[in-house]
């Protein structure tokens, strides 16, 4: 088990990232975690040691929830997922892990049935006998749904419990599937449970007793349409699909399987998860009880860290995955958009995502701007004659396209930034070349993701410059343009002005940066030190990262040359 979460989120950049020459972190902060626990404390189920149905400390459930509290502060949790456990009155589980945890936790209850349709928690406990959550947080909102389907097999019956809270955008749920092989309704219930948190499948997180394997047939609709978090390695020693389940053959052998799973959304590109861990140790491996329990269950705790988002933060510019670094995203040859993850420091993560996979051909992408309003860089493209906005939904998946900037007539627009806030109103804005002028787009404050009609902030001119928007590149509070003139090969900085045009220019790059030489550039703070930083896909087919430094009067220039991308950046047809 790891302790340290930054060592564990080290070693997991380390093995999707690029091989680089090293460069200093990121300054930039890290994203709220979420430290989730989904444990099947086994306590409620009353048989006698030697039964299949024995549950260790059932009789005794002050001492687990102490346990469970115990669990709790060793791994720093704020999230707990717990089936099989009594709540709803004095004296019952989530009572005393109320009492525990303490008045910064919220915790919330959902009633299950046994086949024989009884939900009571038999003597000596009380309550009844359901799901739980809990959250050092505050809920905003509970749902619970039944989701095994009623008829005539038993009366059994589970629910799916899911809580929002005030601190956190994703939507946390647990769920106990049926756990007879031969029930026909399990097919149905997990199916029930994907339809049930797929609204919310851009940011959720899904964890509890699934009663099924990895590979299981029946589980796929879950395991193909979300990430689950023990199916990858964070590091040296940390073994995929660690077995949570304890169970015992007609020999008395031991029978080691993985039927716990924590799922949530695949984002863009690589994964929300930092640490996936099962806690053997607290699994009783005695015979069923037989001279005495060495656990305090037959499941093993599943712990795993990831990363949410705080609701209407604001987006880091250029961040589409919500990991605090800015991103690059490339159009292919085949018409696809790709997502490359930056890691913060100008690599970007290997292997990239595809979050467009067909139809982008042609086009002029950009982000820089929280476009919609819901707290989530967004992603601007003129596709043919039109300029659209796609929201992104959350960690870099994109939802349906919005026509922003009237019906057509973008054809003739060679090339569109979403450039931030360059009015001041707190809108972000778009900047477009339409022949030789360059024009500015303001964001409409009554009709967001649009844009108010464009007027002309740059004459003549501008038909041989390649434009990218680093954002605030001298630090002035106003955004500004970073501009290639593909004639001569120097990169210029334009600087943004109050009344929204871009000049007092300066040399930023002074040579070498020709179409031929540096076909495709893309701009932003990569590095997270305030200072405008480039992209460039490099002539041999490569990608190069410069970090952006200062010359001696304090002028943003280029800087150092890293390359951050092998070969195959030459079949790129557009960055941003």
């Amino acid at each position: 088990m790891r302790n340290l979460l930054r060592a564990v989120i080290a070693l997991a950049i380390t093995a999707v990232a690029l091989t680089v020459l090293p460069r200093p972190a990121s300054a930039a902060a890290e994203p709220p975690r979420l430290r989730v626990i989904s444990w099947n404390i086994c306590g409620e189920a009353g048989g006698a040691p030697g039964s299949g149905a024995y549950c260790p400390f059932r009789n005794s459930p002050q001492s687990k929830i102490d346990e469970i509290a115990r669990l709790t502060a060793e791994n720093d949790a704020n999230v707990l997922l717990l089936q099989e456990i009594c709540g709803g009155a004095d004296g019952s589980h989530t009572a005393l892990l109320a009492a525990a945890l303490g008045p910064d936790w919220s915790i919330r209850h959902a009633v299950a049935r046994r086949p024989d349709g009884r939900s009571d928690c038999r003597d000596p406990l009380t309550g009844e006998l359901g799901a739980a959550i809990a959250v050092k947080a505050e809920v905003t909102a509970t749902t619970d749904v039944p989701t095994v389907p009623e008829g005539t097999y038993n009366q059994q019956q589970l629910p799916l419990l899911c809580v929002r809270t005030a601190q956190w955008t994703t939507r946390i749920c647990t769920v106990h599937i049926l756990a007879a092989a031969d029930d026909p309704r399990r097919q149905a219930q997990l199916d029930t449970v994907r339809d049930l948190v797929w609204p919310d499948r851009h940011d959720v997180v899904l964890g509890g007793d699934f009663n099924h394997f990895p590979t299981s047939a029946a589980l796929q609709p879950i395991a193909t349409a979300f990430d689950e978090c023990d199916r990858r390695s964070y590091g040296s020693g940390d073994v995929v699909n660690e077995t949570t389940h304890l169970a015992w053959t007609a020999a008395q052998e031991q029978n080691w399987s993985k039927r716990d799973h924590i799922f949530a959304s695949l984002p863009g590109s690589g994964t929300l998860f930092s640490r996936c861990d099962a806690d053997q140790s607290r699994v009783d491996t005695s015979w069923y009880g037989v001279g005495g329990s060495h656990g305090w269950s037959d499941h093993a705790p599943l712990i795993a860290h990831l990363r949410t988002r705080t609701p209407q933060a604001p987006a880091t510019a250029g961040d589409l995955t919500a990991d605090g670094h800015p991103d690059l995203v490339a159009v292919d040859a085949a018409g696809q958009l790709r997502l490359y993850a930056g890691v913060g420091d100008g690599r970007v993560v290997w292997p990239y995502g595809v979050i467009g996979t067909g139809g982008w051909s042609g086009a002029v992408i950009s982000h820089r701007g929280d476009l919609t309003g819901d707290g989530t860089e967004d992603l601007l493209a003129r596709i043919g004659d039109q300029l659209w906005v796609y929201p992104n939904r959350g960690y870099g998946r994109l939802g349906e396209r919005v026509a922003v900037g009237g019906t057509g007539g973008w054809a003739g627009v060679s090339q569109v930034l979403s450039v931030g806030d360059v009015t001041g109103d707190g809108l972000p804005d778009v900047a477009a070349v339409r022949g030789d002028q360059l024009y500015l787009y303001p964001g409409d404050p009554a009709n967001r993701p649009g844009l108010l009609p464009g007027r002309v902030i740059g004459r003549s001119g501008w038909t041989p410059m390649t434009l990218t928007a680093p954002g605030d590149a001298d630090r002035d509070g106003r955004p500004d343009l970073l501009v290639r003139a593909t004639t001569t090969g120097i990169l210029y900085l334009y600087r943004g002005q109050a009344d929204g045009s871009f000049h007092d220019r300066s040399v930023y790059g002074t040579g070498g940066w020709t179409p031929g030489n540096r076909p495709l550039l893309a701009a932003g703070d990569a590095d997270g030190n305030g200072i405008a930083d480039l992209w460039a896909t490099a002539g041999d087919g490569t990608l190069q990262f410069y970090a952006g430094g200062t010359d001696s009067s304090g002028n943003p220039v280029d800087g150092e040359r890293t390359q951050v991308g092998e070969g195959g950046w030459a079949g790129i047809a557009a960055i941003g």
